[in-house]
């Protein structure tokens, strides 16, 4: 009896391959969309984080607290945006 020869691949292992490719696919898709949604979240948070930095430099700053004849602090408070809970702080005042 001669031997079979086997001519390219089964359709059986066609379909294995097919599968295993589509999980393969499926999960390098979750991961881009999962890394572009994080991508967005802290370019928010990094904004609302500019602006709450420029409001306490600004209070630093600011005529009333450098003029202050003995140190002081003064509550300085930031209220919650999308990406960032509400936070208060403190800003040394006078010399």
């Amino acid at each position: 009896m001669p031997a079979r020869r086997s001519r390219g691949e089964s359709l059986v292992e066609l379909l294995v391959a097919l599968i295993i490719l589509e999980i393969a696919g499926a999960a390098a898709l979750a991961t881009a969309l999962t890394a572009e949604r994080l991508g967005r979240h802290a370019a928010a948070g990094s904004a609302a984080d500019a602006v709450r930095w420029q409001a306490y430099r600004q209070a630093e700053r600011d005529s009333s607290c450098t003029a202050r004849p003995q140190p002081d602090t003064v509550m300085l408070d930031f209220p919650a945006t999308a990406g960032r809970p509400a936070i208060t702080t403190t800003v040394r005042c006078g010399p």
